[in-house]
This record gives structure tokens, sequence and C-alpha cells, in this order.
């Protein structure tokens, strides 16, 4: 075996410090950091929620429907004495309206609360904030998407709340705009 140059030898061994200093675990002593996620489905897909991105969780709620230029709105329920208009959240993610009974409502913001159902609810994750990686928009084919998390051995594309609920007020916009001409 030929010997390696100095450059080279040293190339190696920062290449290989390197590598060892990012596969072992982060450790400063601290708390670790955390982020709480519901884990969901949509169209057999795997999703996350930030907890701390809606104001609740509710089941089985009557959805009353009536007409609207919005397709992902669904109508409105009863929820905390108050109507809460409901969003179909396959539907703002881009898929087809899910067809299965609808079960699963959460509930977003107290000022102006909206809610967005999903048919799947497959619990409640904690992982370190270590586990959440930015997802680079050409990698990621729903745009109300910013991270995805490995969680319980599997990636999920993280559903930013924040985003969602701009698109339904730019959408809500859209149609007063239109019907005002």
């Amino acid at each position: 075996m030929t010997p390696l140059s100095p450059i080279t030898a040293k190339a190696a061994e920062l290449r290989s410090v390197f590598d060892q200093a990012r596969a072992a675990p982060l450790s400063s002593g601290a708390q670790e950091k955390t982020e709480d996620l519901l884990a969901i489905r949509i169209s057999r897909d795997a999703y996350a929620i930030r907890v701390s991105e809606i104001s609740g969780l509710a089941t089985d709620r009557k959805i009353v429907a009536f007409p609207s230029p919005i397709p992902e709105l669904l109508g409105v329920a009863g929820i905390r004495g108050a109507l809460v208009p409901v969003y179909s959240l396959a539907m703002l993610l881009g898929y087809k309206a899910e067809t299965e009974r609808i079960r699963w409502l959460a509930l977003c913001g107290t000022e102006d609360p909206v809610a967005l159902v999903f048919s799947d609810f497959e619990g409640y994750v904690r992982v370190s904030l270590t586990q959440l990686y930015a997802a680079e928009q050409k990698d990621v084919a729903r745009t109300h998407v910013q991270h995805v998390v490995r969680a319980t051995d599997m990636v999920r594309a993280v559903v930013s709340i924040p985003l969602i609920r701009k698109t339904i007020q730019r959408r809500c916009a859209n149609d007063s705009v239109s019907k005002e001409r």
C-alpha cells in the first residue's frame, strides 16, 4: 500500500474527526429541547402537527355543510360554545377530499378559530429538536410543509398551521373580492 502524503493523511484525519463528532449524540448536560407533535395520516401519507400551533383537538362533531365557493370549506361545527368554520386539511394540502369518515378536528386559534379535519390520528409524539429537519421546497410536494421529522422509525412531514391559516385567509379574501365584482 502506498503511504499517504501528509496533506492527504491530515484531510483523512479531519474527515474522520468530523464524521465522529456528527455521529455522536449531542449532550450538553442541559435538558434536551423537545417538540410535541400529533401524528396523523392524510390519504395514507404520514404527517405531524405541532401541538404548540393548535388550541385543541375535538372528535366526532357534526359538520353542517352549506354552499361555498371555497371547496376546502366543509361547513361549520359547534365547538366550545361557538360556531367554527371547518376546513378539509387533505384538500388544503392538495389531496382529493377524503371520502372516509372524518373524525378528528384540530382547532386552530382562539380569536377567529378554524377547525381542520382529518380522518386518522395515530398518537402523540415527543421528539428532540435534533430530529426536526428543514425541508427544502424542491423536495416537498406540499406547500404547507417546512419541516420533516423522524419519529418512531418513520419520517413525517410537519404541517405548518400558520401557513395553512394564511392560505385560508387568502382564499376567503379572494372570495370576498370576487363577490364584490
